[in-house]
């Protein structure tokens, strides 16, 4: 058998295959490799390799590189497949890829999947750089001797940096990492040279390196908030992943994500018009946690009817009046989500499933209405 046996990604065939399907196709691609493929009737797919030849010698086998967040890879949008395309090649040439995109849109889902694209067999290890104190940042990514600083761990601990070796280190949300340890991060990654906090001896690790952002690095340049060589350093290739509302793909992304939240659920088409008028400012993380609450209904096909009912009105729809209003609805479930996770802007983003962008226009819009004119 000269066949290898691949996944569909996301690309449903004219003959009405669906998501999962599994087809033949001449075994040109290596164990774990994500590629664009052309069946006989000339369609494109995205597709994971699931078993080769037998015929072929025998590869070490890849479960343990199986992330659930792949499968939810949906590339029909021409442009969210030019991206990943980009990624993977950049990938399997082992070059850094910097991911950019607003909060939602897949970030770490396309660097799963580039880590795929790669082949490399070692594991995926994502660490977001805005959810770790920044005095413990260096001992999180590099490790940390024994007795290296209050409260380290009795006999150290090994770093993320080599826990990713032979395989991929996701740094998510690269933008907030402190000056300090962008220094330390170059560094790193002139020769891939770990030496643990407080440690006296190093080790050279073999990484692929994937970063991505929703801040302007070019601003955060300007402003001096981010190094301009490390910058260079992490764009060897760089993806931007598109809006949710600017996708041509909307309806397969919905029904694909109703269909893992609630197989027996059904969107109608009046309820597919009525979500695609939405501005979806968390993108496909918005758009799964309003799924995730229609799902948790008896009816087996959503109506129209029932994306009204659950989302806020649009803002260009309301009076002038009533934008005033939820402006400042908004704005103070703004202000109550930082309170709660201690004013960390990247936090309330996630927990509201908004961009960072949101969260300052709303403060900004606080301030002013506070200040003394």
């Amino acid at each position: 058998n000269d066949q290898a046996r691949f996944m569909l990604a996301g690309l449903p065939d004219p003959a009405g295959s669906k998501w999962g399907d599994l087809f033949e196709a001449p075994f040109s691609l290596r164990p774990g490799l994500i590629g664009a493929l052309n069946d006989r009737t000339g369609s494109r797919y995205h597709a994971r390799l699931v078993s080769q030849p037998e015929t072929s010698t025998p590869r070490p086998t890849r479960k343990a590189l199986e992330p659930s967040g792949v499968n939810h890879v949906i590339t029909q949008d021409p442009a969210a497949r030019a991206a990943l395309d980009m990624a993977g090649r950049a990938a399997q040439r082992g070059l850094p890829v910097l991911i950019r995109g607003e909060t939602g849109t897949g970030k770490e889902v396309a660097a799963r999947f580039a880590h795929l694209a790669s082949g490399r067999t070692g594991k995926f290890v994502a660490v977001n750089c805005a959810a770790i104190p920044p005095e413990l940042m260096a001992a999180e990514l590099f490790g940390h001797a024994e007795g290296a600083f209050t409260g380290a761990r009795r006999g150290g601990a090994v770093g993320l940096a080599v826990q990713a070796d032979g395989g991929t280190l996701f740094l998510d949300e690269i933008g907030d990492l402190p000056l300090g340890l962008q220094a330390a991060l170059l560094r790193f990654l002139d020769d891939f040279s770990v030496r643990p906090v407080g440690g006296t001896a190093s080790r050279v690790v073999d990484i692929l390196l994937l970063n991505a952002t929703n801040v302007d690095l070019e601003a955060a340049i300007a402003a001096g908030r981010f190094r301009a060589d490390l910058y260079y350093r992490l764009t060897a290739a760089q993806i931007t992943l598109p809006r949710l509302a600017d996708r041509s793909d909307f309806n397969l992304i919905a029904e694909r994500l109703m269909a893992d939240l609630a197989p027996s659920m059904v969107l109608s088409k009046e309820a597919l018009v009525q979500l695609r008028q939405h501005e979806w400012p968390g993108n496909i993380r918005q758009l799964r946690n309003v799924l995730a609450r229609l799902a948790l209904g008896e009816r087996q096909i959503i109506s129209a009817a029932d994306i009204i009912a659950l989302l806020p009105a649009r803002a260009n729809d309301l009076s002038e009046h009533g934008q005033s209003v939820l402006r400042d609805v908004q704005s103070q479930q703004i202000a109550a989500t930082m309170g709660a996770v201690g004013g960390n802007v990247s936090a309330a983003a996630r927990k509201l499933g908004v961009s960072r962008n949101t969260i300052y226009r709303a403060l900004g819009r606080r301030i002013s209405r506070n200040c003394p004119n």
